[in-house]
């Protein structure tokens, strides 16, 4: 009698949690890769450069002197101690690296969402290893989502609106056309 029984099944080359390790680990030190590299492309300010003399702020104990350092004093009050005449401030130092700040957020924004786009975009076109092309997508999506935490805070209500519209159509989009069932 002849042997009709179906021939062993293959093992898989990889075992599945193998395959979400590498997915996982290429989109994470993608988004690692990005977000360095635009730290590099666009440097954060500096609060030292926009206020070098914030740190003697407490050795300063005279008018004069806080004015040269361009500062601003202000008298202690009324029925302070003796030896304390008033402390200087150097708030004025801080609008201007607040505004670098908030320059800086928007630039590494456009950075990481245009970077995070074109890693969804390859992740989707790529054919021939799915782990590669899904950790592009994830590491897309999280790019994405770095770069708004990132501008988060100093977008307002209307333009944290549109981030959310725009990057939930381009995604909704993309797994439409792409993964149609």
């Amino acid at each position: 009698m002849e042997n009709t029984a179906p021939p062993p099944a293959s093992p898989s080359k990889n075992p599945q949690f193998v395959s979400w390790a590498v997915i996982l680990g290429i989109a994470i030190v993608l988004t690692a890769f990005l977000f360095v590299a635009g730290r590099v492309a666009f440097p954060p300010p500096d609060y030292k450069d926009f206020c070098p003399n914030a740190e003697r702020s407490y050795a300063i104990q005279d008018e004069m002197t806080c004015v040269a350092a361009e500062g601003e004093w202000v008298p202690a009050p009324a029925g302070a101690d003796e030896k304390m005449l008033g402390n200087c401030f150097f708030e004025k130092c801080q609008e201007a690296y607040q505004a670098a700040s908030e320059a800086h957020a928007v630039k590494f924004f456009a950075f990481m969402v245009v970077a995070g786009i074109i890693a969804i975009i390859a992740g989707v076109l790529i054919s021939g290893s799915a782990i590669v092309s899904s950790g592009l997508s994830y590491g897309g999506v999280l790019a994405l989502v770095i770069g708004s935490i990132a501008y988060w805070g100093d977008a307002d209500d209307l333009i944290r609106l549109a981030i959310s519209g725009v990057a939930l159509l381009a995604l909704l989009y993309l797994g439409w056309k792409k993964f149609k069932d």
